[in-house]
């Protein structure tokens, strides 16, 4: 009776006022509408991929992530995939457009966006795509889908699993509602072992859910993309650069003046600074606002990442942040001042110092970070200001964090083997 009333409220309830949200949202959000409009061609490519292109013999296993930052997770999982079962046929779902639209990996065979999670639309899908298994990464899970797939026999999996400490899904009564989705999931494998309890504390004691702790696949992408790269730690002559990673509107906001008033008192100081979404007006209003202080600027793709006669760069492209960590000293990653810190691991394996706002629960990685000493979490100008002033002149305070930061990337790889062999063998 309990699940019926959930499937009743988010059904009747929840899916109609997001459906709602997202259609009012769509005239003025860019990102809104970009999703919208693939969404509406899911089901037709779906059937096309189905029936004409799929022509490997092996299972099919259906990949689902949020956005670009859980795909580099799912990453070395989906590698391992390929290499094991050659045969196998990999399909990957994103919700948000910033995954979709700059994917590239040639080990899937197919990626399309994940429809809106009504019921009637997730049983259509199931029935043509036709997946063997299911696999969820991180946070990204819709009830519909999960609740179609367990009708359908389909086994399910959630990798990665998170849950934050005080998060809506311990509330009392949402509690129950997280209880009934996770305990349709046949296995969950989590980040680390706090949450691990904090897992089964949700699925109570009568759940058939196999839950276990098998860490984070991101420690090993990091890794594996490092290397490939070949980036090495490199500094361009006697010029001291931090990097800005992801940066948001709040982050400049908090870290802006005193980082404008660093450049001013001391010439060797340099920025790369990369903006969370590079569009052309975002970069015009960080350059206006540069200039009006007096700072020389110029677009990193018109400078081929030199600085010349500039102070800072603005990264005007995606894909170059991995590379750009070993040219700094220091990095400051964005988000921490208004959702939650974006990716800290591309910085801590360049062995360097991570500076992040105060929101920082949804990353574990961070956590980790904070804990051994590699990375501190400001919550004002003036703290941020310390960090950056303590960073730059003492060369022994920032070499042991820099080498804190990189021994929670070494202490913590193996988590994709580990969990490709309990997808293949669940």
């Amino acid at each position: 009776m309990m699940t019926l009333s959930w499937w009743l409220f988010y059904n009747m309830v929840v899916m109609p006022l997001m459906a709602i949200v997202a259609y009012a949202l769509a005239p003025v959000n860019r990102k809104v509408r970009r999703g919208l409009r693939g969404r509406r061609r899911t089901l037709r490519r779906v059937a096309h991929f189905r029936n004409t292109t799929c022509d490997r013999p092996g299972m099919l296993y259906w990949f689902h992530v949020a956005s670009h930052g859980e795909y580099e997770q799912t990453r070395p999982v989906i590698q391992g995939l390929r290499e094991v079962a050659p045969e196998s046929v990999i399909v990957v779902s994103f919700f948000s457009p910033s995954g979709y639209e700059h994917f590239d990996h040639q080990a899937v065979d197919f990626i399309f966006y994940l429809p809106i999670d009504f019921p009637w639309v997730m049983r259509r899908l199931l029935r043509v795509l036709k997946p063997q298994k299911v696999v969820f990464t991180s946070y990204d899970i819709w009830p519909n889908l999960i609740w179609n797939c367990q009708k359908a026999d389909v086994p399910t999996t959630l990798f990665a699993a998170r849950v934050v400490p005080g998060s809506t899904k311990q509330w009392p009564i949402l509690s129950n509602f997280y209880r009934h989705i996770y305990g349709a999931i046949g296995h969950i494998y989590t980040v680390s072992e706090a949450d691990y309890f904090r897992v089964k504390a949700i699925l109570g004691r009568a759940a058939k859910t196999e839950v276990k702790n098998l860490g984070n696949p991101r420690y090993d992408r990091v890794k594996e993309r490092n290397q490939r790269n070949g980036s090495t730690r490199r500094r361009d002559g006697q010029e001291r650069i931090i990097i800005l990673g992801s940066l948001h509107k709040e982050d400049e906001e908090v870290i802006g003046p005193p980082l404008i008033d660093t450049l001013r008192q001391d010439d060797s100081v340099r920025v790369l600074w990369a903006p969370h979404e590079p569009e052309p007006e975002v970069i015009d209003a960080i350059g206006a606002r540069l200039a009006e202080a007096g700072i020389n600027w110029e677009r990193f793709g018109r400078r081929l990442g030199r600085f010349l006669d500039s102070q800072v760069l603005i990264v005007d492209g995606v894909g170059y942040l991995a590379e750009l960590y070993c040219r700094g000293v220091l990095a400051y990653i964005g988000g921490g001042f208004s959702s939650n810190v974006h990716n800290v691991m591309e910085a801590a394996i360049a062995g360097i110092p991570v500076i992040f706002g105060p929101k920082y629960g949804h990353s574990h990685e961070a956590e980790q970070l904070v804990a051994c000493g590699g990375g501190v979490s400001v919550k004002s100008a003036e703290e941020f200001q310390h960090q950056l002033t303590t960073f730059l002149d003492d060369d022994i305070s920032r070499q042991k964090a820099g080498e804190a930061a990189l021994k929670v990337i070494e202490d913590n790889l193996g988590a994709s083997a580990r969990i490709l062999q309990a997808i293949l063998g669940s």
